[in-house]
């Protein structure tokens, strides 16, 4: 039987959390890490370096953040990296009203969106909750949530 790869967009607090292994759902955000690339094709906004480095940067250390900045290269091929632009993020500020979201959570849903990418977070209340609520042409998740 072949195994149909899915693209997915992973927000940013996914990889700290399986970075840095001291979050409620680290393991959980291992897990699904380890399922790139054999069932998932990430697929993020280029701001993902920033956040994902920056905050082990200042979190963690700065090695830790650059073996980060080596895991993305591994993982995300560049051409489903999303240059953010300012066309791209001026067409992603709408979203922000749409679904009553974060300005930087607009970003990884309008990858989302424009990918067909699976979205996947951390922050329920604030951004998985709110875009399901919309039933959005894809599927959103929790962590935790995420049936594969």
């Amino acid at each position: 039987m072949k195994i149909i790869r899915r693209l997915i967009t992973l927000d940013a607090n996914i990889l700290v959390a399986a970075l840095k292994r001291d979050e409620p759902h680290s393991q959980t955000c291992v897990d699904l890490l380890n399922k790139i690339p054999d069932m998932f094709i990430p697929s993020e906004p280029s701001i993902i370096y920033q956040e994902v480095c920056g905050t082990l940067a200042r979190t963690v250390d700065p090695d830790t953040a650059n073996l980060a900045k080596e895991k993305l290269d591994h993982i995300i091929h560049p051409l489903l990296l999303v240059n953010c632009d300012k066309d791209f993020c001026t067409s992603a500020y709408q979203l922000c009203h749409e679904y009553k979201i974060y300005s930087i959570d607009a970003l990884y849903l309008a990858v989302a969106l424009q990918k067909g990418a699976i979205l996947v977070s951390l922050d329920k209340e604030d951004f998985t909750d709110r875009v399901k609520a919309k039933n959005p042409p894809i599927e959103v998740y929790h962590v935790t949530e995420i049936p594969y």
